[in-house]
């Protein structure tokens, strides 16, 4: 899951920057017609600027810094950088100034000074709501309870702003606390008109959350408002398969995979559309769809096993175990228990397939030795010896050497004394021992056998013909 999250955080959510926000002053549309040349006739741009700023404008600390953001916003950011400069310099205690100049620090990448600068607007206007939220941003991705903090002082002061509860359901996003981060949004969404990034983001965030069907309600509704949108049409696959909605996925399969193209395709979406497939039984369709998530991104043999898992239903054994055995390769440090039990079964059933009885013999001496590892790792646990039971049992089907006695035993001594035992295990291991001891000849032993299992099951009529069949 992890892995999935931090794929789909780089790939959905892209940082708001928030942008200045102070009103038209009488002298915005000279600006603005001035910001047209700055590239084309810079020359012409700062005799324009220069003739707004003289007389009474000289030290007018308002219009400088909206010069600034005239050459900022044409990313001259080091004529920006001396105006905010300028500004500091005939009023140091001028907020907009120094947001002015952390917006021209931030697109420089200099972070350190970005939030610096935007810490000291609010520190000279304590209701510079710009500077909160620029402040939140820079820490969002570096220190988040840094813009938590921000926002929580922001939000104090200004609880009616409903862009706060948007920037906090980020930040809690960025923080993994995906529960938080729904609520925030919830609110935000309720008192505002989402945007198609705002119907992005919210359908991430329930996705992580789990909350499948209401992501993909919220995708629907963004995918009414941008139907182009890359990101809602992958949510929209993804809710469908955890929905097990598997007609709709491969639907919408369909529809995200339209643009052959398309660059934001990642592993992970193939992996998706694979998994549809297998749903639908499409296994030669879901084989070709893991491989090419594989062939995108060689470090993710996780999708092995999931190969495995499809080689299996189309009981392509030898392919299957192939594909177990690179999923274990990949694996940092030693592979879990249930890693290794599955590896062990999976080779029990390719030995019980008749298609492969060539390769039997190998198939169960795999099988046992794994087994045996299992049984070696968690002793109190049954499967390893029960499966190992079962192994050596296809290696002696006449029952003529015992070679399943051992492990049996084994495997019963443990399930007696758990009260919730499976009474179908018990059954076998009991069965097992009273037909051992019958071909053996020693019937009073293998009576015990048989009745344990009427104690278990009373009706059970192979225990009752075997007991009738002993004199």
């Amino acid at each position: 899951m992890k892995k999935l999250v931090l794929t789909l955080m780089s790939l959905c959510l892209a940082a708001t920057i928030w942008g200045q926000t102070s009103a038209d002053s009488e002298w915005t549309p000279q600006v603005e017609q001035a910001a047209t040349l700055i590239k084309t006739d810079p020359a012409k741009a700062a005799e324009v600027f220069d003739d707004l700023l003289k007389g009474k404008n000289k030290k007018n600390t308002a219009l400088l810094v909206e010069i600034g953001h005239a050459y900022l916003e044409q990313g001259k950011k080091e004529e920006a950088a001396e105006y905010a400069q300028r500004a500091k310099d005939v009023n140091g205690k001028y907020a907009d100034a120094y947001l002015l100049s952390g917006d021209v620090a931030l697109a420089l990448n200099d972070v350190n000074k970005a939030s610096s600068d935007y810490n000291q607007a609010i520190y000279l206007d304590e209701n510079c709501s710009e500077a909160y939220f620029k402040y939140a941003q820079v820490y969002k991705g570096v220190d988040p309870q840094l813009s938590l903090d921000m926002l929580m002082r922001l939000q104090s002061k200004t609880p009616a702003d409903n862009r706060i509860n948007k920037e906090l359901g980020d930040v809690y996003y960025t923080m993994g606390q995906y529960g938080k981060a729904k609520e925030a949004y919830e609110t935000y969404l309720k008192a505002g008109e989402p945007t198609e990034q705002d119907y992005t983001r919210y359908a991430m965030l329930l996705y992580l959350n789990k909350d499948y069907a209401q992501s993909l309600d919220v995708a629907q509704k963004g995918l009414a408002l941008a139907p182009e949108n890359h990101v809602l049409k992958r949510l929209a696959m993804y809710d469908d398969l955890e929905l097990k909605e598997y007609d709709a996925g491969l639907e919408a399969a369909a529809t995200f995979f339209s643009n052959a193209g398309n660059p934001d395709c990642v592993y992970l979406d193939y992996v998706y559309f694979a998994r549809l497939l297998e749903a639908d039984k499409q296994y030669d369709e879901a084989i070709a769809q893991f491989h090419k998530a594989l062939a995108m991104d060689q470090s993710h043999t996780e999708i092995y096993k999931d190969l495995s898992d499809v080689y299996e239903k189309k009981r392509d054994f030898p392919k299957a175990i192939e594909a177990y055995r690179n999923y274990l390769g990949g694996l940092k440090g030693e592979p879990d228990i249930s890693d290794l039990f599955l590896y062990g079964r999976l080779n029990y059933y390719a030995a019980t397939d008749t298609t492969y009885l060539d390769k039997q013999p190998m198939y169960l001496a795999e099988a046992d030795t794994i087994f045996a590892q299992v049984a070696q790792k968690v002793p109190d646990n049954y499967l390893g010896n029960f499966w190992r039971a079962r192994t050596n049992s296809l290696r002696d089907p006449e029952t003529t050497q015992g070679l399943a006695k051992p492990y049996y035993e084994a495997a019963l001594g443990i399930l007696e004394q758990k009260p919730d035992a499976s009474k179908s295990v018990l059954v076998e291991c009991n069965s097992y021992l009273g037909y051992y001891y019958f071909v053996k000849a020693d019937y009073n032993q293998s009576k015990l056998y048989w009745n344990r299992i009427l104690e278990i099951d009373p009706g059970n009529e192979t225990a009752t013909k075997a007991l009738g069949g002993i004199k």
